[in-house]
């Protein structure tokens, strides 16, 4: 039994490969479009991201200071938004310039003698003022003033970190060697970190500022700073092939 194949009619064809055509472009255009707008919303987030975590830091930490007062003063009936922040900042400086005189240098150091012999008070004053004497002291230029490489965690492998101290202390005594200490943080998350006591002859001190040395961490290195120069964005080389282009 013989079997009849049925072809369509050539019109018909002609028009199923042009509705082919057809649904293929706006396919491309659809897609060339989907990526000008993805293109778009990223650099929009470029753009205001920064500016709106700075504004955002910024509000936090004057509504912080200006809530140690304005409580106080809204409790007393005193209502105007900032004053609290103002004053604070009122009495620092008045605290300042008497400590700086030498009847309230001779007050604080009384003050100081006493904190230091309060039984539990005294650890946690005594490190407490350590901090700040590190972070806002005439010394602070020595402690984290020094950007440095230091092998870590292996040899071969470099270690960006800063150099915290040069007192040689206990742990120089008991080697009989010159060492120093170099806080190493964490990448992105700069809070936590590691913290090396190597001989010195192993560090190598670089010149970028604390500054370029710290946003090269925050930003996992994609940020590196020349000799001289600002802060620039590493460009990374694709391996051949691997270069793909976009129609706009």
């Amino acid at each position: 039994m013989s079997r009849v194949l049925v072809l369509p009619p050539a019109g018909l064809y002609a028009r199923g490969k042009a509705a082919v055509a057809v649904t293929d472009y706006y396919r491309r255009v659809a897609s060339g479009l989907g990526a000008r707008l993805r293109r778009y919303y990223i650099a929009g987030i470029v753009v205001l991201a920064p500016t709106a975590l700075t504004l955002w830091v910024v509000w936090k930490l004057f509504t912080f200071f200006d809530s140690i007062l304005g409580g106080q003063l809204r409790a007393r009936g005193i209502s105007v938004f900032g004053l609290g922040f103002v004053v604070l900042n009122l009495l620092l400086l008045l605290l300042g310039w008497i400590a700086a005189g030498l009847l309230g240098k001779r007050v604080f150091a009384l003050w100081d003698r006493l904190m230091q012999r309060v039984p539990l008070i005294n650890k946690i004053y005594a490190t407490l003022r350590q901090i700040a004497e590190l972070l806002l002291g005439p010394g602070r230029a020595g402690s984290f003033g020094r950007v440095a490489i230091v092998e870590f965690p292996s040899p071969g492998s470099w270690g960006l970190g800063f150099v915290t101290s040069n007192t040689p202390g206990e742990a120089g005594q008991k080697t009989g060697r010159k060492l120093c200490s170099i806080f190493i943080p964490s990448a992105v998350n700069p809070t936590t970190g590691f913290l090396l006591v190597v001989p010195e002859e192993r560090v190598t001190y670089l010149e970028m500022t604390p500054e370029q040395a710290m946003k090269m961490i925050v930003s996992a290195g994609a940020l590196v700073p020349e000799p001289g120069k600002d802060l620039q964005r590493a460009v990374t080389t694709p391996p051949p092939g691997s270069e793909r282009e976009f129609s706009s």
